[in-house]
């Protein structure tokens, strides 16, 4: 059933894959038609505006030339720096004629303006025009050209300071005026250009689909409709296109600015279909034939070389799961991936009973552990009710030091029990130490001296009962009693910046060699006749359970001198409710 349905899916993807490469191909070929549009689109549409535009800013220079000879005339310069307001008034006449007989050699200019500082002013139009300000005095002069010392500036529509009664488009070239001599400002001239300038340039370009408009996107000339397409992106130095859709109709919207001039020229060429060449189609129809043979071969390919014998390897693995056990494949497979696969699958299965065995041994490891652990709880408990016993018995034959002893024994293993727990804070720990070793000085007298420097924040720290008495008794037994002289054992604990606990036993008995240090390391059970699993080894391996990991121990000793014996543990704290219980 699986079988069939690997095929069942094989064939649903190749026709899937099929009719998504058709897909791909038609609609590779519509954006090849839709580029094509757009290209053709681009290129007309940077002829036009490119020409356009250079009419338009050379119209624009010639009127701006015009504004700087109206500036040289000497009636009007009068007017202007006449300091009398009443004199100034006698040079209007003048000043009006001048003005008038400059612009008669064009009809695009509708008027002009020129402004004294104390805000009269003299002025020559065609039209009625009407200045939005009651009084056009310095201050309210745009500050933009009064920066420019003098040279001209354009503006749409007069930049919002005058208008027109019939609303005609126009702009305005403006400048300051400045005193040939002193150089001070002595008015402002303001010469307002019809948009017929414009109409006229348009009338020489063969495409209507052109608008012109100012910077703040107000109506010039030419198609008012595509005022609405206007936006800031195409008031660029350079043409700048945009697909659009206007009057329902795909269009390539253009744009860019007139050189020096506030300005901007749009055109809007449609994107009418156009055919792609024979030769490309034919073309593309080859590809697309071509491509759908290669799907049909490689779909055959695929089924004998891949899906045929991962269905023998998958029945291969069936027979070992409906045995259950793990078997190794016998069956002889292709010599390539697949067979790479039953290989692998082989070296996977013989890993698999390794670990299994591994963990088997280690389990029985641990029992072991657990159970002799649990009999050396069992057997104080006899052990520590009869101390007491004899401790009583002592204290009332008047031996002190026997009940003090009796009294420590017992001491020691109401800890060493611990009410059963696995696992006690270090303080107690410690306390079975203490007590431990002042039994052992009873025996062996001063031979043995005992120093702690233990963190206070370590005493609350959780640890495995009983991972620092093994140590200190194969202190003792191994080293400070073979050595034969008065040892040292030393018990220090602390928590580094990691909060990880670090507990250390350090002793100056005989030490041990290297080579003991490293099989200790290595997990080697015995490493000496003497010492049983149950010492250090047995420590060592309980730690590793303990923390899950093998860098729990730190083995430093020098033969002679000493040894010493450091447990890298988490310092995790007993919980507050827990310690009040």
């Amino acid at each position: 059933m699986r079988n069939s349905s690997l095929s069942r899916r094989l064939r649903w993807v190749f026709f899937v894959v099929v009719a998504l490469m058709t897909i791909a191909f038609l609609v590779s070929t519509l954006l090849i038609i839709r580029r094509e549009e757009q290209d053709s689109a681009v290129r007309e549409a940077e002829s036009t505006l490119i020409g356009l535009s250079g009419n338009i800013s050379s119209s624009i220079e010639g009127y701006k030339e015009l504004s700087k000879l109206m500036i040289m005339e000497e009636p009007l310069a009068a007017f202007l720096k006449e300091e009398d307001s009443a004199e100034a008034f006698n040079h209007v006449i003048d000043a009006k004629y001048s003005m008038q007989r400059i612009i008669n050699v064009t009809t695009a200019v509708d008027a002009v303006y020129a402004f004294r500082t104390d805000g009269m002013y003299a002025c020559t139009r065609r039209g009625v025009f009407v200045l939005n300000k009651e009084s056009y005095v310095e201050e309210m002069w745009p500050s933009g050209v009064l920066d420019l010392r003098g040279r001209a500036m354009e503006f749409a529509n007069g930049n919002g300071s005058v208008r027109k009664i019939d609303n005609y488009p126009f702009f305005s070239i403006e400048r300051a005026f400045y005193d040939m001599n002193t150089q001070k400002r002595t008015g402002y001239l303001m010469l307002l250009v019809s948009a017929k300038v414009i109409d006229q340039a348009l009338a020489t370009m063969p495409d209507s689909d052109i608008c012109v408009v100012g910077l703040d996107g107000s109506y010039l000339s030419g198609d008012k409709g595509l005022v609405k397409v206007y936006d800031k992106d195409l008031a660029s130095s350079t043409v700048t296109h945009k697909p659009y859709i206007v009057r329902g109709q795909r269009v390539m919207v253009s744009g860019m600015r007139v050189s020096n001039a506030p300005v901007i020229v749009i055109s809007c060429i449609p994107l009418t279909g156009k055919p792609l060449p024979r030769r490309t189609l034919e073309i593309l129809a080859f590809l697309m034939t071509a491509m759908t043979v290669g799907l049909f071969a490689l779909g055959r390919f695929v089924s004998s070389n891949i899906t045929k014998p991962i269905n023998r390897l998958i029945k291969a693995m069936n027979i070992g799961g409906s045995e259950k056990e793990l078997i190794p494949i016998g069956d002889r497979m292709p010599d390539n991936e697949i067979g790479l696969l039953k290989d692998s699958y082989n070296s996977m299965v013989i890993r698999i009973r390794d670990l299994i065995q591994d963990l088997i041994t280690k389990e029985q490891t641990i029992q072991r552990a657990e159970m002799r652990v649990l009999q050396e709880q069992i057997k104080p408990h006899f052990l520590y009710n009869s101390i007491g016993m004899i401790s009583s018995l002592a204290l009332r034959s008047g031996a002190g030091e026997v009940s003090s002893a009796l009294e420590t024994l017992g001491r020691f293993y109401r800890n060493f029990l611990s009410k059963g727990d696995k696992e006690i804070p270090l303080e107690r720990e410690v306390l079975i130490v203490r007590d431990y070793l002042a039994l052992q000085k009873l025996r062996y007298g001063e031979i043995i001296q005992d120093e702690y420097d233990i963190k206070g924040e370590c005493l609350k720290c959780i640890v495995p009962k009983l991972i620092l008495q093994p140590i200190v008794e194969n202190s003792i037994y191994h080293g400070i009693r073979l050595k034969g002289e008065e040892g040292i054992i030393r018990i220090s604990a602390n928590i580094d910046a990691d909060n990880m606990l670090h507990l250390s036993v350090y002793d100056t008995g005989v030490g041990m060699s290297k080579e003991t240090a490293e099989k200790l390391m290595a997990g080697v059970k015995n490493v000496s006749p003497e010492e049983e699993s149950f010492g250090l080894w047995g420590t060592i391996v309980r730690l590793r359970y303990y923390c899950n990991r093998d860098n729990v121990v730190k083995i430093e000793s020098e033969e002679g001198e000493y040894t010493r014996i450091e447990f890298i543990i988490p310092a995790t704290t007993v919980p507050k409710a827990e310690e009040d219980k």
